[in-house]
């Protein structure tokens, strides 16, 4: 939270001055302050999606409600918890019958705000650079019994099954994984996931505008698998933990939620995924108000602070921080689908070691194509195509200086303003033109050259969805 305040440029105060400030209202998204230190009123805003967790207990050896403040708390009748459906009162008050009468039912801000931002999914897709791919979102809580802790290499395993050009994968963990590991060991786990193309979205900003450009997503028993399916995201379960609450929203999500399974092709899951009947149950027995939820929370807090009303600004969901990636190296497929029609199916490099076995098949066509700029020495060795995307100021020459520096390649290309220039190890230099990126122009060529196609002629290029013509 510091590091967020500071990043933000905002003022804070210690702790141990908190009673000396003069202020209306404190608000906290946590129950674990000590209230007795605040005085006067304070408002508890939920920091996930309603009551349905039982956490460790740092004052016992046993387990609590998260969410619910301590009983201490509630006798001060200062404090007024707010709450976004009718059932999570009841559920308070059997938890605690001191609860009663100091809940207030706001609705949830941040589902009416995803709900608001639908109309803007085609730009979040596009600022994701997944516009025309199936965008793949993986959701983890934290704890042992998390997706994440449960199946750490997922996000790698989805990048090394599905094709490049047809998909995209996106990544949220709990700000409490974050917090925990920090940023540096987190980045150090997902490396190679990040080098396929790996979305890592940041705690603060991101997941929201991923949860509404997403069309599947991979979640557990936390708050954004419940907004994603509340919203109609189909949903797929990678793993659920025991400590849900049973007779809440999240225990209804585990009971129907499809499950992703280790036993059946991740690609196959993925096409399957669809949305069901009881996400529309789960969205009306979790989320009163949904479209007023903003405006409850607004008028009530100025009411708290003996505030006149005053106008309401509706924000849609910030644009996500993270700037796609383009893998540096692609193990690819060609499929001629005929005489001059061309399908590359393209898998990062990076995460090759977690592509299934029988999907490493060995085809005729199948070839490694990788970019100088790559790191990995061992898998610029093994390139059977080489690429520059860097414009140099004599590619030809560059073109045949790699050949010679790298004996397993055979075919260099090297960019040009409008495709690129290529070599073959006997010599012979192309030209390629057309609006793919350099690897697949690279990979186009090489495909035509070893089943003996003649230049000159269109050749109709499909990557993914996109098909463009490339001559060479």
């Amino acid at each position: 939270m510091e590091e967020l305040l500071a990043r933000a440029q905002a003022h804070s105060t210690p702790w141990e001055n908190v009673p000396e400030l003069n202020y209306t209202l404190a608000i906290t998204a946590s129950e674990n302050i000590d209230f007795d230190h605040v005085r006067g009123p304070v408002l508890v805003l939920p920091h996930g999606v309603g009551f349905h967790k039982y956490v460790p207990d740092s004052g016992s050896a046993g387990t609590r409600l998260s969410g619910l403040i301590p009983s201490a708390a509630l006798r001060s009748g200062r404090v007024l918890m707010a709450v976004s459906h009718p059932s999570q009162q009841k559920q308070l008050r059997d938890a605690d019958p001191l609860t009663d009468g100091q809940t207030v039912l706001v609705g949830d801000p941040q589902f009416e705000q995803l709900l608001r931002s639908e109309p803007h999914r085609d730009h979040y897709r596009a600022a994701l650079g997944v516009a025309g791919r199936t965008f793949v979102l993986v959701s983890s809580t934290w704890g042992e019994t998390s997706l994440i802790g449960r199946r750490p290499r997922l996000p790698a395993e989805l990048l090394a099954a599905l094709d490049y050009d047809s998909a995209a994968v996106g990544l949220v963990l709990h700000p409490n994984v974050w917090s925990r590991y920090r940023p540096f060991q987190i980045r150090s786990w997902f490396a190679a996931a990040e080098d396929a193309g790996l979305l890592l979205l940041p705690p603060q900003r991101g997941w929201q505008a991923a949860i509404v450009a997403a069309d599947v997503v991979i979640g557990d028993h936390g708050s954004v698998s419940l907004l994603a399916a509340a919203t109609g995201r189909p949903l797929l379960l990678g793993a659920f933990g025991s400590e849900v609450v049973p007779g809440t929203s999240a225990e209804l999500l585990g009971r129907h939620a499809a499950r992703l399974t280790r036993d059946r092709p991740l690609r196959d899951q993925i096409a399957e995924a669809e949305t069901q009947p009881w996400q529309e149950d789960l969205a009306e027995r979790t989320f009163a108000n949904p479209h007023g939820a903003t405006a409850e929370l607004h008028t009530l807090i100025l009411r708290l602070v003996n505030l006149e009303p005053r106008p309401l600004e509706l924000l849609r969901a910030p644009d996500p921080e993270p700037q796609p990636i383009v893998p540096l190296g692609f193990t690819t497929y060609p499929e001629f689908t005929g005489p001059y029609s061309l399908t590359l199916h393209r898998f990062p490099r990076s995460v090759e070691e977690w592509r299934p076995e029988f999907e490493r098949a060995s085809t005729k066509l199948r070839h490694v194509v990788t970019d100088e700029s790559d790191d990995n020495l061992g898998r610029i060795g093994n390139a059977t195509v080489l690429t520059r995307t860097a414009v140099h100021p004599a590619p030809e020459d560059w073109c045949a200086n790699a050949l010679r520096l790298h004996p397993s390649c055979a075919l260099a290309a090297a960019a040009v303003p409008d495709g690129c220039v290529a070599r073959t190890r006997n010599g012979e230099m192309f030209t390629v033109t057309g609006s793919a990126d350099l690897a697949a122009l690279a990979s186009a060529l090489h495909a035509c050259l070893a089943t003996g196609r003649e230049g000159g002629r269109p050749l109709s290029l499909r990557l993914g969805s996109v098909e463009t013509t490339v001559v060479f």
